[in-house]
Formats: structure tokens, C-alpha cells, sequence
């Protein structure tokens, strides 16, 4: 009937059945080149993750298949929409925020119970029924801890929204367990009391008001703990806790413009840094979002900053870069990019092993395309073979020859995983260059999953920029279609 939802590799769609007049939610996953078969993998496996999980508070699964070479599952319909949407609409009160979380860490303590990691808890992932209850969904990323061997995401390969990721998650998807999906419980908390997620130097909601309930604060200190030993070991035991805080006096939050002060205590990730003065009352405004707001509004504002800012106020931020949080470098180095600064080029290189920023950073050089960014560029792939596709593809997103250049070198590299990453790096690219050198690769490839994902590539590929040509020659696709 309509879309009403998207992201990564999947849409999300209203379907009625014509005979019952049965709403559902259609997750499917269409065909482009860049789904390989570890894609379509993932894919399937959530689904029997979710199905073997019976919980009032997880979404069921009704339905699964395959159609038009699309992978899809239908779920139950949540008209009440997500907790991202009722974020966006202003700070939930801590009695509500804390009633709200309670059905999501029982659900989340019975997926632990049952040995399932969720791996990318966050806003929108949190649905609401007709009833306004809380429904954890998208378990696409989680893992199985009885059958941790099969987990199918690659170590290094980073997934999910950054500020819900517990730090060690963030550098190593292969650390993720139970003490991760308590920091994104956490996160989602902090967000809802504080109006923003917490990510670079945040306050400590009792810093920011003198009235906060210091047994909630307790609970958030331990849930965003930088070490993980010192987080709730299940989301149990945090549920236990909120049980707590549910039955104490909650006073409102009352001060709505928190001011970060380096004097007291943050869970801060890096060293916080004082606030410079800034003179400019728009970049000031601008600042202010890029810190507080939501990841949409953050968006919107670095676009605004792109569309509207003159060339003194772009001096300015390169001047106020090196001060400034992580929240708002992210914001800054999408601007600078954007704008092709050259002289921004080295304070984005300075970021560029922040992973938080690395693939903003990456992306943003290859926009401004001075020659002295590539070399890190190239030292990070080499040091990081695993998280080649961290560098490789947003290079790609800049759409530039030199960029379809530097990653086709990346084909003839020793490690197969590498050579993985620039397929879909180039395949993201839909243009001819970037096509024949993966149809030249194809005659060369020896392995059997790269060459799978190459010629997936190839096909998708000429669909787009060749519709008559539907076909490879016979002796090129009959090996890989066996495989499939």
C-alpha cells in the first residue's frame, strides 16, 4: 500500500491482505549490486532469529520467502510508529521514559535468557502497538551466542548507528555481547531524558540539573560505562534496577539547554575539551544544534551550513575545529567536504582514526581530493585490511574518477576480503568506467565468493546501464550460478 519506512539495504512497506484486510509490515531487501551473498545471509538469519524468540515485546515474524529476486518477511503491523518520532517531538519526562524502557529491557532480558545479542538497539528499532506498547524490532545485525561461529558480521565491520554503540563495539563488531546491548539501552534512556544520544563529550544529566534523581543517574553511569566489566552484565539486571527508579519520587528535568562543564565529570570517550567563544550568533545557532540535536536535525543543519555560509564564517569553523566535540566535528567535516576546503584537509586528516569519523572523514577527502589524502587513505586500508570497506566506500560515494581509480587498484589485492570491498565500492558507482573494469576483473578472479560477488555486480550493473545486455557470456556466469 505504501513505504513507510528504509534503511541500509532494506525497505520497509504497509500490505494489506485483499481477503482478511490483514495489516502487515513488509521488510524486503531488493536486488542491487551491492547485496552479496553474506547480505542475503544476514538476511535470513534474522529471520530465524526472531522466529525462534516468543515475547510480547519482540515483533513476531508471519510470513518469509523470496519474490522477483527479492528477500522479503512480513511482521505484525505497529501503527503507533517508533520512539525515534516521539524523540524528535521533545525530552520525554523521566517517569514516562523509564515506563516506556521497562517492556524493552524485559524483552531484551529474554532474548539474553535465550543467548541472542541484538546488536543495533536504538530509537527506531523501538515500535509501538496500537496499545502504546514498546516492541523491539530489527534484530538484522544480532547474534547468537549459542552459535556464536555463525555470527555473520565481519570483524571489524561496524553497523549500526554510532552514538547506541558500546565503545568496544565500535572498533570491533567481534567484541559485541550482552554488556553492549546494555549501553544501548542506556543510550536510548539518556536520549529520551536529555532530548539528544550520548556521543562525544556528553553531560551527566545530574551536572546539567541539580534536581535529577541520583539513583537514575547511578543506573545511566553504569549503563554508558566506558568499560564494559563495569556495565550491568544483562538487561535483567537493568530492568531490576528501572523497577527501582519507577518506584521512587521522579522530579522533572528542568534546565533544557545543557552547558557542558570540563570541570566535572563526563563519560566522555577522549578528553573533553573546553568550549571556545564564538562570535558569529548563527554559527553559534548552528553549533548548538550540531551538539543537541537529533540525527536528523544535525542533517539538516549541516546542509543549511553548505547552502548558506560565507566564505568569513568558513574560515571561522576551520579555526573552531580542532575545540569542538565529536558531535560537532561530524557535522563540520560533512560541511568542509562538502565545500571543498583544501585548507581543512590536514584537521580532517587528524580525525581520520577517530572511528567515529572515519568514514565522514574518508569521504569528505576524497570530495575535497587533494593528493596528500590519499596516502592515509591508502595506510588505513593497509593497516585495517579487515575495514576496507570503511574506506573504500565512501570514496566511492564521491563519484569522482580518481576516486573509481583508487579503488580499482584494490581488485589485485593479495587478501580476497580487500578485493571484496572494492567490488562493492565500484559497484555502488553506476557508471561505465567503473562496469568494465569489474567485467576485466571477472576474467581474472580466481576466488570463488569474490568472484560470486563480482559477477552479482556485473549483472546488476548492466541491468541499469546496459537494460539489453541480461546476460555474461556462458562460460563466465555458469560456475557462480551453479554456486548460488
Amino acid at each position: 500500500m505504501e513505504r513507510i519506512g528504509a534503511g541500509g539495504l532494506s525497505e520497509v512497506y504497509l500490505g494489506i491482505n485483499p481477503k482478511t484486510r490483514e495489516r502487515r509490515a513488509y521488510k524486503i531487501w531488493g536486488r542491487c549490486p551491492s547485496i552479496g551473498p553474506s547480505t542475503y545471509a544476514r538476511f535470513m538469519r534474522q529471520v530465524d532469529m526472531i522466529r525462534s524468540l516468543s515475547h510480547p515485546g519482540i515483533i513476531r515474524i508471519l510470513d518469509y520467502g523470496m519474490l522477483d529476486e527479492c528477500y522479503f518477511f512480513s511482521m505484525e503491523y505497529m501503527p503507533g510508529g517508533n520512539l525515534r518520532r516521539r524523540i524528535g517531538h521533545g525530552r520525554i519526562p523521566a517517569e514516562t521514559a523509564i515506563a516506556r524502557m521497562l517492556p524493552v529491557c524485559a524483552a531484551m532480558a529474554y532474548a539474553h535468557e535465550c543467548g541472542v545479542i541484538h546488536g543495533h538497539l536504538k530509537p527506531s528499532n523501538i515500535l509501538f502497538s496500537q496499545q502504546a506498547e514498546s516492541i523491539v524490532s530489527d534484530f538484522g545485525i544480532g547474534k547468537d551466542l549459542n552459535f556464536e561461529k555463525n555470527t555473520l558480521t565481519q570483524s571489524g565491520e561496524i553497523m549500526g548507528a554510532i552514538a547506541y554503540l558500546a565503545p568496544e563495539q565500535r572498533f570491533s563488531a567481534g567484541k559485541v555481547n550482552r554488556r553492549a546491548d546494555v549501553y544501548a539501552l542506556g543510550a536510548v534512556l539518556y536520549e529520551m531524558l536529555m532530548g539528544f544520544p550520548p556521543l562525544g563529550n556528553f553531560p551527566r544529566p545530574a551536572d546539567v540539573d541539580e534536581g535529577f534523581p541520583v539513583f537514575l543517574q547511578s543506573v545511566l553511569d553504569k549503563c554508558l560505562a566506558t568499560d564494559a566489566e563495569e556495565r550491568f552484565e544483562h538487561a535483567g539486571y537493568l530492568q531490576l534496577e528501572l523497577e527501582k527508579c519507577s518506584e521512587q519520587p521522579l522530579p522533572g528535568i528542568r534546565t533544557l539547554n545543557p552547558v557542558i562543564d570540563p570541570t566535572k565529570k563526563t563519560f566522555a570517550i577522549g578528553d573533553p575539551a573546553p568550549m571556545p567563544p564564538i562570535k558569529s550568533d548563527r554559527i553559534e545557532s548552528w553549533f548548538d544544534i550540531l551538539r543537541r540535536g537529533t540525527t536528523r536535525e544535525r542533517l539538516t543543519v549541516v546542509r543549511e551550513m553548505v547552502d548558506r555560509i560565507l566564505p568569513s564564517e568558513a574560515k571561522t569553523i576551520v579555526k573552531l575545529f580542532p575545540e569542538e566535540g565529536d558531535r560537532v566535528r561530524w557535522g563540520l567535516i560533512r560541511v568542509l567536504g562538502e565545500l571543498k576546503i583544501e585548507a581543512a584537509t590536514t584537521l580532517i586528516l587528524s580525525d581520520l582514526k577517530n572511528s567515529i569519523h572515519t568514514e565522514c572523514a574518508i569521504e569528505a577527502l576524497g570530495k575535497i581530493g587533494a593528493d596528500e589524502a590519499y596516502l592515509p587513505i591508502r595506510e588505513f586500508i593497509t593497516e585495517h585490511p579487515e575495514s576496507a570497506i570503511t574506506g573504500l566506500l565512501p570514496l566511492a560515494r564521491t563519484g569522482k574518477q580518481r576516486a573509481i581509480k583508487f579503488i580499482q587498484n584494490y581488485l589485485n589485492h593479495e587478501v580476497a576480503s580487500v578485493r571484496q570491498a572494492a567490488v562493492h565500492a565500484l559497484a555502488s558507482i553506476r557508471s561505465a568506467e567503473s562496469l568494465q573494469a569489474l567485467k576485466e576483473q571477472l576474467c581474472l578472479e580466481c576466488d570463488e565468493e569474490v568472484r560470486s560477488d563480482l559477477f552479482s555486480a556485473v549483472h546488476a550493473l548492466q541491468a541499469v546501464l546496459l537494460p539489453d545486455v541480461t546476460t555474461i557470456q556462458k562460460a563466465e556466469s555458469t560456475p557462480v550460478i551453479r554456486r548460488l
